[in-house]
């Protein structure tokens, strides 16, 4: 089944390059190493329209043209010529290459059947002062009599217009109480040990930091969003919903120079369950739910690496994902582990939750804003 749904497609001013590099000893009596590096100008590509990725191959930065062997990830040789590398099927292909005794790691180009959107026109060229967000992500679950207290304190929140609006909802069930099924559930360990949950429930701001007080989650917010004045990218994204795919195209725009990632949530709306120990009838519809999560780097979650970006530059990603896929997966998994398959998918209660990390300059990365846009619609940068 094709559900895994990687993404990348990295541009910068005219091109940014995604990168991987394979790292062996000389071969020379030498005590360094050489590292030769594979790298492709997008990691999305269209099957028609004479649409390629460039592949550049450089051993310890100078660019290698001649003697380089391509192959595919069960080691057969690829021809590509001239460095393009181009496909009529649909699929994920795994390239790496030789140069004599050196290896480079392995890159993926997801190859899709879709047009791939335009970039989002910018309203503001000249400017980098964007309205900033913090993203909140509720651990919870339908069997969990604790998580009406939470909820109310929550909802408190999105009745509060001025804090509502520096904050992005979001709910992840991923964990099952009481043997209660939940229709919500999500099954991904990975994210929950990433994040640190151990009960429920549990509030995360920016996937990191965690209220101490449970009643303070307003001043919280207003706290950490106030962080971001001086450092929040801009986000814009163009999306199409075309025969059950999604594809986007997220362009960042830096205030200030950086490494960034980027991670995308689908969510869903208007999801029915009964609430354990509700205490009012709207803790029975669920919204902003999590349904697949394309931000995961290795055993990170703070997004896919995008590039190292100028202040007042950008960048281009693009993500793609199968509706139908995921929905079998998730329902799949539900009735494994709750009993329940997940309600029937309504393209219409769908949207997306788009978010930008930045390296802290010690080896982590920070969520620095966040926005929630549409599945088949343009939303463009949102200045102050």
């Amino acid at each position: 089944m094709n559900r895994i749904i990687k993404y990348a497609s990295l541009l910068m001013a005219a091109v940014m390059l995604i990168s991987c590099g394979g790292t062996v000893d000389n071969g020379d009596g030498s005590t360094g190493a050489k590292t030769l590096k594979l790298v492709a100008d997008k990691n999305l590509i269209q099957t028609f329209g004479g649409d390629f990725a460039t592949l550049t191959v450089t051993l310890d930065g100078e660019v290698v043209t001649e003697g380089v062997t391509f192959f595919d990830g069960k080691n057969n040789v690829l021809t590509i010529s001239d460095f393009k590398f181009s496909t009529d099927k649909v699929g994920e292909y795994k390239i790496w290459a030789n140069v004599g005794t050196y290896n480079s790691e392995t890159i993926t180009i997801k190859a899709i059947d879709i047009e791939i959107p335009d970039t989002p026109a910018d309203p503001k060229p000249e400017s980098t002062d964007f309205k900033a967000r913090v993203l909140l992500t509720e651990f919870t679950t339908v069997g969990c009599s604790a998580c009406p207290a939470m909820k109310t304190i929550l909802h408190g929140v999105e009745e509060d217009a001025e804090v509502a609006a520096k904050v992005i909802m979001t709910e992840c069930h991923s964990g099952l109480v009481g043997g209660v099924a939940d229709p919500c559930y999500i099954h991904n360990q990975a994210f929950e040990d990433f994040c640190a949950i151990t009960g429920y429930p549990t509030v995360k701001l920016d996937l990191d930091k965690t209220p101490s007080d449970r009643n303070a989650m307003k001043s919280a917010i207003t706290e950490i969003h106030a962080t971001k004045a001086d450092k929040a990218p801009g986000i814009a994204v163009n999306a199409k919903l075309q025969d059950d795919k999604v594809v986007a195209k997220i362009t960042v725009k830096a205030k200030v120079a950086g490494s960034y990632r980027v991670g995308a949530f689908l969510v869903e709306d208007g999801i029915y369950a009964v609430q354990t120990s509700a205490t009012a009838d709207w803790m029975h519809n669920h919204d902003n739910v999590i349904r697949y999560i394309d931000a995961q780097y290795k055993n990170s979650f703070y997004g896919i690496p995008v590039a190292d970006i100028k202040a007042g530059e950008t960048a281009d990603t693009m993500i793609s994902w199968i509706l139908e896929d995921i929905w079998a997966y998730g329902t799949e998994r539900g009735e494994i582990n709750g009993g329940i398959a997940w309600p029937a998918r309504n393209n219409d209660k769908l949207h997306m939750v788009v978010f930008v990390s930045m390296s802290d300059g010690f080896g982590g990365y920070q969520v620095v804003n966040a926005i929630d846009c549409p599945i088949n619609g343009e939303t463009k940068f949102e200045y102050r």
